[in-house]
């Protein structure tokens, strides 16, 4: 049944209160960063009526401004959404904004957009015959000139979306928890000096006792209705610690009494409750006794803290121990023991579960191995016999895992009529022990005896027996990281596994964790105690005790902010992010499934933290704020150093690189009045993902990219013939990199430049003319690389931002490389020591090594645009890339978008890093790291003796990390749609709607041939960010192909015994 509802009022006067739920999905991301585009467009780039046709044809509604009349109708639906918001901005009140004035900020808007340079090139082009095809039309027609993306008015209706999406979400983390529990926050980290006599200071929240409160009130029948179950009960204000004053930590009851049995038995409040659909069919795993004797279990939560009576005397271990069924109702043993899913029973020859896995199998002649065989483990251990590794069919059926693959007689398959059974593990056997492995790729490790079949003719069945001598070790590794929390927490239930008595959340920012007692109710009920949104909300109640939280979170929290659980280890941040599973069904154990990790070497934390985003500013040496630039795109003409002849380009920035196309894969963007998209009421989010994937685009079809950090000076050009190299020094640069660069005017000779082949025509230098119109970029290898615009003011344009693009970034490159080595203190101590330059001042030593510290900041590693696709390019940044098994690592310029790894080859000489053709493919794809990747080198290759040589790099980084913690192997199809179908699937083909350009595939078989990418990183934590990202984006290739998914785990027979 569901606990009693309760009102929660605030315990702190300052924070507000909401009785809104919590969404359970992902918060709709409306991080926008702007970008430019500058100078006029070709003619040809805007799309021909044809051309839009087959765009709607295709889902992709845009509306051509065919008449003035449709034109104008969807513009004053957008004008009339912002109308509100542009009259605040040009000063209006609130208290002034009505019909009249309603009326006239419409008109002054529209007037604004038909004056506007895009307004008015479009309107004439709307004089124009609309008979005449713009195929027809000069190659070199130019319209328009700059704008920005999105905008309209002085508008901009993606970032207006994500201002109304931020207040949206100001109250939500303020609201009550759902369903309130006892809690105690106690500070993290060593006592103080201070707390050594007075004991650990503890943080009340609610009052121990409370009858004398007047704020607890019991729901009535009247409150029946959906609304009122998003009430709560709050806590009187101003001081509760007289309550307990005696003793040092306090339990806080936030519930009263559970109804009685009449009013749980209501009918209505029964067909309130949604079915909860489970993940995969379980058995049931309680230890209760006889089923006739269950019965309905009652919600209560104890309004005192848990302490023991003295009038009963302990019961005797004997008598614990020889509790069964109903005896253990009402006690801690039966709180824990709540099974996977107690509501549902299958029959136990079916099949559980089953998946395909990168498995990787070893032998032992030790009987009994470690009894947490990871990582650190496997790397110590000696005399382990490889048996193989590859991608095995695994499934869970009949208390064992057996792991299938494919026959390599051909054709045995179909004579059999199932796989071939390579290993079984049994389950039920005492030797069988489930650990996880790498909490950075989520593989676990089961360790078994050896098991062998044998066929009895008398029962005319196969039996399996076990070797007394010997074990087997088995590494598991699946695609999705979810799926992979499944089987964990799956297989430890199964096993056991016990919840701990209490759960702790840590808050970083607060440097405070919050202790959740786990009460006695079923397992239904402790999904619901225990999903991600009552645990956010309860913390929020709970931490508003703390001085600090109104000063440091719920400023954030006002800001649009939010706040999101995550489980941690060591520096590697796992979001709890997705409430469903790969086959979209609820994952009730989202949150409890991360308690199966605990058994590691490095302890693994739950903490509530800020879901950052991508910085939009950084900070200089001085203190002061740098706003990161708008990216900026446009058309350009390269001039070649050597044969000075001109070649059209396209060139766009995405953090950090300016990436260079041809113009026919340019994919420029729109301005809002040529193709207008549906106007409803979600239209800016979907401009906003249209971006994202026109981003995609531009980056798949680049062919070099140039890193902003190479540029040393950004220029026009100066000379009309063009140089080929110069002679700047890096030393002379970095002394004006912090200093503010004054703006230059633009110049009457500028203004007078109508731009194109007429401004040509009509000056009489030409020659003088074209060189007003480049500009220089000048790098650290010397080389020159010079680019000619449509005019000289839009040279002038280039020029101001680029240079503002290059400034910023370098310094960003910079104070990336300081926050990691501060991070990386959590973990190792500094590479070199903080020696001050005073001499009278005593040097102390570093402080020891803290695994267990907070390091708030580890969230901006490890940031929320990852997950939510706000950007083209998921990850990017320089790494070194191995040619094959046995090649040199070469440094690349490494881009992660969507399915997609680009790279590019870095060459000290060259102008710029040319692409390469063939890009990874991550669809089917396998990531793993440390010692586990390092196994797929040759023999002689890795020695994980070796010393770590001190390495300092360009932007500062300094590092130590052993080679396997820089490591990660990629493990992928080389093509989408070149291997044939032998695995017995359904051919029908799977194509990706979110990436356009991906081919249609059918069901790979197991056999399929793979190749390895070997990548290695400058330190541990940029290891760790690379497989997270890449880790993500395989998680959605999987949930975006959900059909595929399940024809590839249910592809192959298995074995009847």
């Amino acid at each position: 049944m569901a606990p009693p509802v309760v009102r929660i009022v605030s315990s702190s006067s300052n924070a507000t209160s909401s009785a809104s739920k919590l969404d359970d999905q992902l918060p709709k991301s409306e991080h926008v960063h702007k970008r430019f585009f500058i100078g006029p467009m070709p003619q040809k780039a805007l799309p021909t009526p044809e051309e839009l046709k087959k765009q709607i044809k295709q889902k992709h509604v845009f509306t051509r401004i065919g008449s003035s009349d449709s034109t104008e109708e969807e513009l004053t639906q957008i004008i009339k959404i912002h109308a509100r918001s542009f009259f605040l901005r040009q000063g209006g009140r609130e208290e002034d904004w009505g019909e009249n004035e309603e009326q006239s900020t419409r008109e002054e808007m529209f007037r604004r957009w038909k004056e506007s340079e895009w307004g008015v090139a479009l309107r004439r082009l709307r004089g124009q015959s609309e008979a005449k095809s713009k195929k027809h039309a000069p190659t070199n027609n130019w319209i328009g000139g700059s704008f920005e993306i999105g905008n309209i008015a002085g508008i901009n209706i993606m970032d207006e979306a994500e201002s109304l999406s931020k207040v949206s979400t100001r109250t939500s983390q303020l609201s009550a928890p759902m369903i309130p529990l006892d809690s105690v926050l106690e500070p993290l980290g060593f006592p103080g000096p201070g707390s050594l006599a007075t004991g650990q200071q503890t943080f009340v929240t609610a009052p121990s006792k409370p009858a004398d409160s007047p704020q607890l009130e019991t729901q009535t029948s009247a409150d029946s209705s959906p609304n009122s179950q998003n009430r709560g009960l709050s806590p009187p204000e101003g001081d509760h610690r007289n309550s307990r004053a005696a003793s040092p930590s306090s339990s806080t009851a936030l519930l009263r009494p559970s109804l009685s049995r009449q009013h749980d038995s209501d009918p209505s409040r029964t067909r309130s409750e949604p079915a909860r659909r489970p993940i995969m069919k379980l058995p049931s795993f309680s230890r209760g006794g006889d089923s006739s004797h269950t019965m309905k279990k009652s919600v209560h939560y104890s309004l005192s803290p848990v302490e023991s009576s003295p009038s009963l005397p302990p019961a005797s271990p004997s008598a614990v121990l020889e509790r069964t069924g109903t005896d253990v109702s009402g006690t801690s043993a039966g709180a824990m023991s709540i099974s996977a899913l107690d509501e549902q029973q299958i029959d136990w020859g079916k099949t559980v579960i089953r998946d395909r896995m990168f498995v990787r199998i070893y032998s032992t002649e030790m009987v009994d191995v470690f009894p947490t065989f990871d990582e650190s483990v496997h790397r110590v251990t000696r005399d382990l016999k490889y048996e193989g590794w590859g991608e095995f069919l695994v499934v869970w059926r009949k208390d064992c895992i057996e792991l299938y693959e494919n026959y390599t007689i051909p054709g045995k398959e179909w004579v059999t009529g199932h796989k071939h059974l390579s290993f079984i593990i049994p389950l039920k056997s005492t030797r069988t022990r489930l650990s996880l492995y790498s909490f950075v790729d989520l593989t676990f490790c089961l360790t078994c005896s050896p098991t062998s079949r044998r066929f009895n003719p008398v029962k005319a069945r196969w039996t399996i027996h076990s070797a007394k001598e010997g074990s087997n070790i088995f590494i598991f590794k699946l695609k999705s990281r979810s799926r992979a929390f499944d089987w964990i927490w799956q297989l430890w239930r199964h096993r056991g596994g016990i919840l701990p008595p209490v759960v702790e959340i840590r808050n970083p920012r607060l440097d405070i964790k919050l202790k959740i007692d786990i009460p006695n109710v079923d397992s239904v009920q402790m999904y619901r105690i225990f999903s991600k949104e009552n645990l956010v909300a309860l913390s929020v109640q709970s931490l508003r005790a703390v001085p600090d939280w109104k000063y440091v979170i719920e400023r954030q929290l006002t800001e649009g902010d939010v706040l999101q659980l995550c489980w941690r280890q060591g520096s590697y941040l796992d979001w709890i992010w997705l409430n469903d599973d790969v086959e979209e069904r609820p994952r009730d154990w989202v949150v409890l499934c991360g308690l199966a990790l605990r058994q590691t070497s490095i302890p693994v934390h739950l903490e509530l933290r800020v879901a950052q985003h991508h910085s939009e500013f950084i900070h200089r040496k001085d203190g002061a704020r740098l706003i990161e630039p708008p990216s900026i795109e446009g058309y350009v003409d390269r001039i070649k150093s050597s044969t000075h002849v001109k070649q059209a380009l396209y060139l766009v920035s995405h953090d950090g690189n300016l990436f260079i196309l041809q113009p026919s894969h340019a994919h420029p963007p729109t301005p809002l009045g040529a193709t207008l998209q549906s106007v409803d009421d979600d239209y800016a989010h979907t401009l906003r993902k249209s971006e994202v994937l026109r981003g995609i685009q531009q980056l798949l079809n680049a062919t070099g990219v140039v890193d902003l950090r190479s540029i040393l000076v950004v220029r026009r050009a100066v000379h009309p013939t063009m140089q080929m190299t110069h002679d700047i020094r890096e030393e002379d640069v970095e002394k004006l990199l912090d200093a503010e660069a004054p703006e230059t005017a633009v110049s009457q000779d500028d203004l007078e430049d109508v731009g194109g082949e007429e401004g040509i025509s009509r000056s009489e230098d030409k020659r003088d003319l074209r060189m007003k119109r480049s500009f220089e970029l000048l790098l650290k290898n010397g080389h020159i690389l010079r680019f000619e615009t449509y005019s000289c003011t839009v040279t002038h344009e280039w020029v101001e931002r680029l240079r503002a693009l290059v400034k910023y970034w370098r310094i960003k490159h910079r104070n990336d490389a300081k926050e990691e080595m501060e991070l990386a203190q959590g973990y190792r101590a500094p590479v070199t020591p903080h020696i001050y330059a005073e001499v009278d001042r005593t040097n102390y030593a570093e402080p020891p090594v803290d695994p267990s510290s907070t390091l708030p900041a580890l969230g901006s590693l490890f940031n929320w645009c990852v997950l939510e696709g706000c950007k083209p390019i998921v990850k990017s940044g320089k790494v070194f890339m191995r040619k094959g098994l046995r090649g040199q690592y070469r440094l690349v310029d490494l881009v992660l978008v969507p399915e997609r790894l680009i790279h590019f080859r870095i060459s000290p000489t060259s102008v710029m890093h040319s692409s390469v053709r063939k890009k990874i493919d991550l669809v089917d794809a396998y990531i793993c790291s440390g010692y586990f990747g390092a196994q797929v080198l040759p023999a002689g290759q890795f020695n994980p003796t070796q010393n770590n040589v001190p390495r300092r790099y360009q932007d500062g980084l300094e590092t130590d990390d052993a080679e396997e913690d820089r490591l990660f192997v990629i493990w992928y199809r080389k093509e989408l749609g070149a291997t044939k179908e032998t695995d017995g699937a359904a051919n029908t083909p799977v194509t990706s709607m979110d990436v356009p350009g991906v081919s249609e595939s059918k069901i790979p078989p197991l056999s399929v041939k793979r190749k390895f990418a070997i990548f290695r990183t400058r330190s541990k934590l940029e290891r760790d960010a690379w497989c997270w990202a890449l880790n993500s984006t395989i998680e959605k290739v999987v949930r975006t192909r959900t059909e595929r998914e399940r024809k590839m785990r249910e592809s192959g027979r298995l074995m009847n015994f």
